[in-house]
């Protein structure tokens, strides 16, 4: 066996050579400097008890970076979250300034570039007040009949949300009632449709009465 691996000694030192090679081909490979596109999703935390968050723009940044390839190949395509705190700002409009060195990036990232640089916030101080219910009627009653009456209980709630919103809130509606779907006089109990910016009311959902007449009575 010695005898065969000596004479054969010049074929095993290119294989182990060739191997080597190809070793360091991908070792190269993987630790070259490449550009990739990465996208991170905003996510707000720690808004303060006695405020409602409005809005948040943008929702996804962009950012361009550079790095080996070993890293960047194993990154995911889908948004890393990017949690921006909100825990000092007081009520109104802020723009908010995203420090490359704290992106959710894995180290040996280098930032090219942050699209936009900056996230505006909207916040709003919660109140509450009370709001008429007004009742959502889709389609056509039985054919003959038309609606006498409606009635809902309660006629008001209390709703609780931002403050601005609420000031310019004359009502709120019902979830969508058919009136094809019921062949007489109905009672229901149905949820309220809350609007953005209206975090909650009280009593959720209320109760209609729809009273049908035969046209021409």
């Amino acid at each position: 066996m010695r005898r065969f691996f000596q004479k054969h000694e010049d074929f095993w030192l290119k294989v182990l050579a060739f191997i080597f090679a190809v070793l360091l081909w991908f070792f190269v490979v993987l630790q070259e400097k490449v550009e990739k596109e990465l996208f991170l999703r905003i996510v707000p935390q720690n808004v303060p008890s006695s405020l409602i968050l409005l809005r948040v723009e943008p929702s996804v940044v962009r950012v361009r970076v550079v790095g080996p390839r070993s890293i960047l190949r194993g990154l995911p395509d889908t948004p890393r979250p990017l949690l921006l705190d909100l825990s000092h700002l007081r009520p109104g409009k802020h723009r908010i300034k995203i420090p490359p060195q704290e992106l959710p990036l894995p180290p040996g990232l280098q930032v090219q570039e942050l699209s936009p640089p900056e996230v505006e916030v909207l916040l709003d101080r919660t109140v509450q007040r009370w709001v008429r219910v007004k009742v959502d009627l889709k389609g056509s009653p039985p054919l003959g009949y038309m609606v006498q009456r409606v009635k809902v209980v309660p006629p008001s709630v209390k709703a609780w949300g931002a403050r601005q919103i609420l000031r310019s809130l004359d009502n709120l509606y019902t979830r969508p009632i058919d009136l094809s779907s019921h062949p007489g006089d109905f009672i229901l109990k149905v949820p309220l449709v809350l609007p953005e910016g209206v975090l909650k009311v009280k009593p959720e959902e209320v109760t209609v009465k729809v009273e049908l007449r035969k046209e021409g009575v």
